[in-house]
């Protein structure tokens, strides 16, 4: 049972995905990164039905030649790669700039195609068996073969991982930040697998000791080829299962937490402000109707400030601006640091009564509506909470 779970599990996960869009009529793919993802999604199949026992018997059986459907399997691999590139390209680069790229791209893991090709029929691997590692790692011209996939497949499963995982950095949106981190990770699960294999071919033909980890043969591929999966197709199933509406809750949820110290000084300040009275600390974990009561904490901050006029100090956003300048934070970042030094400033001024002589003239800085006004004032709250 594991072993069918290992090999069918994710070509059916693949071609079970194809087919519900076929089904449905709703993967059409528009743009180049679409399209690379599509074909990825198409190799990544092809190649684990390949190397299933019962697809790598019956392309050994049609074609007359023992063990082809791994060399079939890894040169299609070569494609995921090189689909993986693209996308990245497309994702990161001006169109002449990615087309520049995947034209690379393709060049080198063709003439890496090749190779293997080579160094398969080289290879005296007559008698066809899908555990090819267990058979065939002392047979000369494997660990060469072996040697070359690793070396064709690390620097654009490298590449991939570094780009994803940097782009996820970047992108405000939560579902695909968590999809660009699956493929990361899916990327670095394979990486482990094929260097693992490389090893073991090179221990069993130089005779040095390396263990032999079942778990990673029977987990490590499983589980890069779901995340890769998952992460390709987050954007289609996330939604169907909840996941989007979860992480749109979870985002809502840690803001609502990251606001309360900097809601909470200055409802102290002005207690008007707020249309109920705090909760306790531990009620507040978990509050009721998340949805309006973060409306209200954006709102209520915003009235706080208003009510610290007559503390708020230009002076100290001048002096908190060029402190921000000289330690190179600018931007919205900046802004947020500044606009936190006057508040904490402008509260400790309320707490001892001492107005400004003159009408204080503090910029208000801030977003353009609700929701990046929200994630400007989060800003603010994470600067305040490190100056407090």
């Amino acid at each position: 049972m594991p072993d069918a779970v290992r090999f069918y599990l994710p070509p059916l996960l693949v071609f079970g995905f194809f087919a519900l869009m076929l089904v449905n009529g709703e993967y059409r793919p528009r743009s180049p990164a679409q399209r690379a993802v599509c074909l990825g999604l198409l190799g990544l199949g092809s190649s684990l039905i390949v190397l299933t026992p019962a697809g790598y018997a019956f392309v050994a059986g049609v074609s007359g030649v023992p063990n082809i459907g791994r060399l079939i399997g890894h040169c299609t691999l070569l494609l995921v790669a090189w689909a993986g590139l693209a996308f990245v390209a497309w994702l990161t680069g001006s169109p002449a700039q990615a087309r520049r790229r995947s034209r690379r791209a393709a060049w080198w893991l063709l003439a890496g195609a090749a190779v293997l090709t080579v160094l398969f029929v080289l290879a005296p691997v007559d008698v066809d068996d899908v555990r090819f590692a267990t058979r065939y790692a002392r047979t000369p011209w494997v660990l060469e073969y072996w040697v070359c996939y690793v070396a064709c497949l690390t620097p654009a499963i490298v590449t991939v991982m570094r780009e994803t995982w940097r782009f996820a950095r970047v992108t405000p949106d939560p579902v695909l930040r968590l999809g660009l981190r699956f493929a990361a990770a899916g990327g670095f699960c394979g990486l482990v697998y094929h260097v693992h294999k490389g090893l073991l071919f090179a221990a069993a033909r130089f005779g040095f000791d390396y263990p032999h980890l079942g778990f990673v043969d029977m987990f490590v591929p499983l589980a890069s080829n779901v995340l890769v999966f998952g992460g390709a197709t987050i954007r289609w199933w996330a939604p169907r299962v909840g996941l989007t509406a979860l992480v749109a809750w979870v985002k809502r949820y840690r803001t609502y937490r990251w606001l309360r110290p900097l809601w909470l000084d200055l409802y102290r300040a002005s207690p008007h402000i707020a249309l109920q009275r705090p909760r306790s600390a531990h009620l507040d974990l978990l509050p009721d109707d998340l949805g309006l009561r973060l409306y209200r904490r954006v709102i209520e901050i915003r009235d706080g400030r208003v009510a610290l006029q007559p503390y708020l100090d230009p002076a100290v956003a001048a002096r908190a601006r060029r402190n921000a300048a000289r330690a190179g934070v600018r931007g919205q970042e900046g802004d947020a640091f500044v606009e936190a030094t006057v508040l904490a400033d402008a509260l400790r001024s309320a707490a001892r009564g001492c107005e400004l002589a003159a009408e204080a003239r503090v910029g208000v800085p801030g977003g353009g509506d609700l929701d990046s006004d929200t994630a400007f004032l989060v800003a603010v709250a994470r600067a305040y909470r490190r100056l407090a």
